[in-house]
């Protein structure tokens, strides 16, 4: 019996999960797509006083989705890099991807009000968040859902969210725990 690398099947799934996002969203010859951004979000977790920030490079589509006369559907794409502070066990390191739909609606200044939403995909450096404690796998879903506000334009555009985020492994192998996280961004477009 041949036994496969864990890690490297991991490796694979999330490559194929950002890959089929990546060509799902890559900019077409009719699309445009906004000037990327960076993000800067720091999260208290749920268990063991686990806390993290992470760093999102992102772009957003240009064209709505769907547009209505006060509201419209945005589609985002965000890479993430993550530090989790394990106060019980190793620190963890994460990589990931997330096709996130923001609906928004203009407000009278010019600014921005909206909700967002996304499933993404997560692998983590390791699973063990106390030393009798574990998220059973490294690929994670992290499914989210936020309010914020944005302001400006183009270049220096400017954006302040709340997120409440969950990360599990849908039940691929159990116990799945899962873990929450309620995270504050900041995001300044390039």
């Amino acid at each position: 019996m041949v036994r496969k690398n864990p890690l490297t099947a991991r490796a694979a799934v999330l490559a194929a999960a950002l890959a089929a996002g990546l060509t799902f969203g890559a900019p077409a010859a009719a699309q445009s797509w906004a000037p990327g951004d960076l993000s800067l979000a720091a999260a208290n977790g749920s268990r063991k006083q686990v806390r993290k920030v992470e760093l999102n490079l992102g772009w957003t589509r240009e064209q709505p989705l769907w547009q209505g006369q006060d509201w419209r559907l945005r589609l985002r794409h965000e890479v993430v890099l993550g530090q989790w502070h394990v106060p019980q066990a190793r620190n963890i390191a994460e990589l990931g991807y997330s096709p996130v739909l923001r609906l928004e609606r203009l407000g009278a200044s010019g600014s921005l009000f909206f909700f967002e939403g996304s499933i993404g995909a997560r692998l983590l450096s390791h699973t063990w968040i106390a030393p009798n404690k574990t998220l059973s796998t490294a690929f994670q879903f992290a499914d989210m859902l936020g309010v914020g506000m944005q302001w400006g334009q183009g270049a220096g555009e400017q954006t302040v969210g709340l997120r409440y985020q969950h990360q599990s492994n849908a039940d691929i192998k159990k116990p799945n725990p899962g873990i929450n996280f309620m995270m504050l961004y900041y995001r300044y477009a390039f």
